[in-house]
């Protein structure tokens, strides 16, 4: 019985037990049962307000998603934005406020099953916020019904700490273009004809 047990630990990793938030590069594809994500970076962006005209600061994290049920699926409340947090300063994990994606080039709130779409994870800043790093993490959905609930559902658990990942990412500033200077008319010198 020993000498089956040994080399079993060995390949699952022993006793020891798997990190909760283990860390992963920007790039990789993470694998969150419901959506299948590759985290692309982070920035600060300026972004059209709500209920608004005004452009807001905001902390920009982009990825690739590809929903891999069976329905339709929100970027927002209900939907990715439930699996997706940044860590605070004060160590506390927040969703974010918002997020918008584009597939085939327009603006969608949704993930169509095997479609990929480029989402935008925002959390609103202020004026003078610039951090230098951010830290994201992405919980794992699963696929089953609730204690009372007998209809099954895909579901993501926001109070347990443990993440399918966890990354730190350099925050890019804003690009300000500039307009370039344009070169000065030299005046003309009148020509002086012959006659």
């Amino acid at each position: 019985m020993v000498v089956v047990l040994v080399p079993v630990l060995w390949v699952t990793g022993g006793f020891e037990e798997r990190p909760k938030q283990p860390v992963r590069a920007a790039g990789s594809g993470l694998d969150l049962g419901l959506f299948a994500v590759t985290v692309r970076d982070a920035r600060i962006g300026l972004v059209d307000a709500a209920f608004g005209s005004k452009k807001e600061r905001f902390l920009i994290v982009r990825m690739r998603v590809v929903n891999k049920g069976k329905e339709t699926e929100p970027l927002n409340t209900g939907g990715l934005a439930d699996g997706v947090a940044a860590l605070t300063r004060a160590g506390k994990w927040v969703k974010p406020e918002q997020v918008e994606g584009v597939a085939g080039g327009a603006k969608t709130d949704v993930v169509q099953p095997g479609l990929p779409v480029e989402a935008s994870a925002m959390w609103k800043m202020g004026p003078a916020d610039a951090p230098q790093k951010l830290t994201v993490g992405l919980r794992k959905w699963t696929y089953g019904h609730g204690f009372t609930d007998s209809t099954f559902n895909w579901t993501v658990d926001r109070e347990n700490d443990r993440l399918v990942g966890r990354l730190t990412l350099a925050v890019s500033e804003p690009q300000v273009t500039r307009p370039t200077p344009r070169a000065k008319k030299r005046a003309r010198k009148p020509r002086v004809g012959r006659r």
